[in-house]
């Protein structure tokens, strides 16, 4: 949020921004109640309520003196192996949102994270991953209560993107490439790289290699040993891995065609799975493929070129959409 401040700012943007949590806290001193970081969540559940919906109240106010705003805010918490509301329906209904952004990072970073806090070293990493799926979801389910839009964001998304996706008319596709395939071939992942530095001057890219936690998998798969001294189990590596594969379906759905870098004619099941799911939700598919074609592929491309430069072209021209 303070990224997307400073951007906004910068732009000239009418917007406040505000944090729930430190909103919380001012009222509840106002009231005579210390909500501590330590034991905020220990709280009565219906003091914690109130307190929200308090502090709601004061930023609606607060909100009104400008064109817009941004709230940031848990949807849930899992406190002591509780799930605890942090968003309640009525309140999102009382104060409407016009889109709903869920931003995720690294697993390795969000433990890291939470080991240097006093307040969430105690938790598991697996509570960690489970933690991050619910978010994710609740604030998916609030969306579809308001019928608003909702999108998975990667901390490493550029905010730029985060402001176009919050202001601006862009177009979203997602980036399927063979990542595993080419990691012998690092020149093909920085052409690669380039060609979509160039498209984003005109879309929003959704790129799944800005949440990296495959590569960890991959690095704790290579022997048993170094899955146990990272201390992450097998379970929680088929935890990372299905929490990969759905959201990158997720930032298909968000996104309004799918993008194929294929450069070589090694066989990735990652970007043929993510082809054909775009091809079920009725997502265009437009490839960069310079080998010979099976028609299994030709069928879920709406159009496939010989050269990265044609696929540009085409995609800048405004072809995107067009079947």
């Amino acid at each position: 949020m303070e990224d997307f401040e400073r951007l906004c700012r910068q732009k000239g943007a009418d917007i406040s921004f505000f944090d729930i949590g430190t909103v919380m806290k001012q009222t509840g001193r106002e009231s005579g109640i210390d909500f501590t970081d330590l034991k905020v969540l220990d709280s009565d559940a219906t003091v914690l309520s109130l307190a929200r919906r308090t502090a709601f109240y004061k930023i609606s106010l607060e909100a009104q003196k400008t064109e817009h705003s941004c709230v940031g805010i848990h949807a849930c918490f899992r406190w002591r192996g509780i799930l605890l509301e942090g968003l309640a329906y009525r309140e999102v209904l009382e104060f409407p949102a016009d889109i709903f952004l869920n931003v995720v990072d690294h697993i390795q970073d969000v433990i890291a994270r939470f080991q240097a806090n006093p307040q969430w070293s105690w938790m598991q990493k697996d509570e960690v991953g489970v933690w991050m799926d619910e978010e994710e979801f609740i604030t998916e389910q609030l969306a579809k209560l308001c019928n608003k839009p909702f999108y998975v964001v990667a901390r490493e998304q550029p905010v730029e993107d985060v402001y176009d996706l919050c202001f601006g008319d862009k177009k979203k596709f997602y980036l399927s490439y063979p990542i595993t395939v080419l990691e012998d071939t690092p020149e093909e992942l920085d052409r690669i790289r380039s060609s979509v530095d160039r498209l984003r001057k005109t879309f929003i890219c959704f790129d799944p290699l800005y949440i990296k936690d495959m590569s960890l998998v991959r690095e704790l798969e290579k022997t048993e040993q170094e899955a146990r001294i990272a201390d992450i189990d097998s379970r929680m590596i088929e935890q990372i891995k299905m929490r990969t594969v759905d959201r990158d379906y997720q930032f298909i759905r968000q996104s309004d065609f799918v993008v194929v870098m294929y450069p070589t004619e090694k066989l990735s099941p990652g970007v043929l799975s993510e082809m054909n799911f775009a091809y079920r939700y009725n997502k265009p598919v437009y490839a960069y493929f310079p080998h010979a074609r099976s028609p299994f592929f030709e069928t879920l491309c709406d159009r496939i070129f010989d050269r990265v430069e044609d696929l540009e072209d085409f995609l800048i021209s405004g072809g995107a959409g067009s079947r």
